[in-house]
């Protein structure tokens, strides 16, 4: 028994006003929403609501962000905060010695020019790189929250390092899966209608501008004629009234050119999925291709792969005269199979929501990094049917 349902009590809100643009993370918000809205009340906040639950999705390069979230719980003891946590929290080691951690040190060159490119900073004492300052808004943050939650089991174990660092008393973190569920008339018609070819959102990094030249010169020996691939940057919103017009003008703005939306990893160093580009591609109603199969998350079974080679090429582009409608049955069959563990994943991380707002114990999550076993069989691939 999980305790009555919540949705008529206290909200519970998603807090978004240390960010920018919601362009970045409103993947992360649909994943909170999607996991929460089935049996509790749901709000978008910019601020942090005093004496109730908040949920922080982590940015904290200003450290005043974190300041905030200490001031509150001093001054109002019964708010809770759960952290989002969104990034990869690694080593950095020299000769086998650790020297410190930071967010996605992967040991590129890219990595180690900024790493000393801080060095530099703190010698003149000036505020080191983004991520660096993020990564130390991120453990103050840490230490005044009730609870933290990750988008991708990667974040798990330093997420946990970290909170025994802090000696803090929140529980072990836990997992947070999208829910997808139906797809809408306009996803399922740009499905049926969108012409062939690939758009790629976000940054571009030097690894990914080399796969896209290698599908567009794949595509051009198959004697494609027409253009074939579009990067779209992040770009700002449009004008909206409320933080929840702006989640949803963000979407509806977008109108994608193309039936397939890329999703090579930052760099060929990188070690994880990205299941929040891929979500964002079944969103916008484009099919995710992903260039490697990590097996980390079960987001991936419902992406198409492009190996880089012609065959897989050829593949993709049978989609101009192939029977949509056949194939887009067996894409909703592959939707509604990943849902299914998706809402087992998230019932820990709902049980420790509705704990934080006094109907539960706050129980042993049912997966959590001491339990590898259980975090690999969420996570195995399904067969489609």
């Amino acid at each position: 028994m999980e305790g009555p349902d919540q949705r008529d009590g206290e909200p519970i809100y998603i807090v978004v006003g240390n960010h920018r643009s919601i362009l970045g993370i409103q993947e992360i918000v649909h994943s909170l929403q999607s996991s929460l809205t089935k049996s509790l009340s749901v709000r978008i906040s910019s601020n942090i609501k005093n004496n109730a639950i908040n949920v922080v999705i982590d940015e904290f390069s200003l450290l005043s962000d974190a300041t905030a979230m200490k001031q509150t719980k001093e001054l109002y003891p019964d708010t809770k905060l759960v952290l989002v946590a969104t990034e990869f929290i690694t080593p950095v080691s020299l000769f086998g010695v650790e020297l410190f951690r930071t967010f996605n040190f992967f040991g590129r060159m890219d990595d180690w020019l900024t790493l000393l490119t801080d060095g530099v900073r703190s010698l003149r004492r000036r505020a080191p790189s983004y991520m660096r300052q993020r990564y130390l808004g991120f453990v103050e943050a840490v230490k005044h929250c009730d609870l933290v939650v990750a988008v991708h089991v990667g974040i798990l174990p330093g997420a946990s390092e970290l909170l025994s660092q802090c000696a803090s008393r929140a529980a072990p973190p836990l997992l947070v899966y999208p829910q997808i569920g139906p797809l809408t008339v306009q996803q399922q018609n740009r499905l049926r209608t969108l012409p062939i070819g690939f758009t790629m959102t976000g940054t571009m990094t030097r690894y990914r501008a080399a796969i896209t030249r290698k599908l567009i010169d794949t595509f051009e020996l198959l004697g494609w004629s027409g253009p074939v691939f579009k990067h779209v940057p992040f770009e700002q919103p449009p004008v909206a009234s409320s933080v929840l017009d702006e989640l949803h003008l963000a979407y509806n703005s977008i109108y994608p050119e193309y039936l397939f939306n890329l999703n090579p990893a930052q760099s060929a160093k990188w070690s994880y999925s990205s299941p929040m580009r891929i979500l964002r591609a079944i969103l916008l109603g484009q099919i995710p291709v992903v260039t490697k199969r990590f097996r980390d998350h079960p987001l991936e079974d419902v992406a198409l792969l492009w190996d880089t080679s012609r065959n897989g090429a050829l593949d993709l582009a049978a989609f101009t005269i192939r029977d949509r409608d056949g194939w887009l049955d067996t894409y909703v069959r592959s939707i509604s199979a990943y849902d299914e563990l998706a809402e087992a994943g998230n019932r820990p991380f709902v049980r420790a929501i509705k704990a934080l707002a006094g109907n539960l114990p706050l129980a042993a999550p049912a997966v959590s990094p001491a339990e590898p076993d259980a975090v690999v069989a969420l996570n195995r691939p399904r067969q489609r049917r």
